[in-house]
């Protein structure tokens, strides 16, 4: 029984894909959208985007940049770290384990065939994956904020 257990959830974790502007797994809470611009420019949009909403940029990661100064060759991927500090500390105070998934992260990434993605966790799952009491509301506003500049910067 836990071969057959084990065999499901290997094959439903080949199923997973990026879905245009939906879910990528209703379980992971990651957020995937379509780009019709570069990595770097789509990274740079949803900076852009963030700024004006308010939102802090905390770093910038280029991985492939990264990549290749160990001598791995990997499609354009960059990484946007950023956070207001509204919605942040209602869940911390709750779990503080939530602090390894804020602040909050997009990546813009190339797949295979060279379409290029914008992915992000949201705020609701994370107040179910910590089991939130009472941050409900603030998970709603990161959810509201960071799917309106990301929409904003992928016009």
């Amino acid at each position: 029984m836990k071969l057959l257990a084990v065999i499901f959830a290997f094959t439903f974790s080949l199923s997973a894909h990026a879905m245009p502007g939906g879910v990528l797994d209703s379980n992971t809470g990651i957020v995937t959208k379509a780009s019709k611009y570069t990595v770097h420019e789509t990274i740079d949009r949803v900076e852009a985007a963030a700024k004006a909403a308010g939102v802090t940029i905390f770093s910038r990661i280029d991985w492939q940049a990264m990549s290749k100064k160990v001598g791995v060759d990997i499609p354009p991927n960059e990484l946007l770290i950023f956070g207001r500090g509204k919605g942040g500390p209602y869940i911390i105070k709750e779990a503080p384990l939530a602090s390894l998934d804020i602040p909050f992260k997009a990546v813009a990434w190339q797949d295979a065939d060279g379409k290029v993605w914008l992915s992000y966790t949201n705020g609701t799952y994370l107040d179910q994956r910590y089991a939130i009491k009472g941050a409900a509301k603030a998970a709603k506003d990161i959810d509201e904020t960071i799917d309106g500049f990301t929409d904003e910067a992928l016009k």
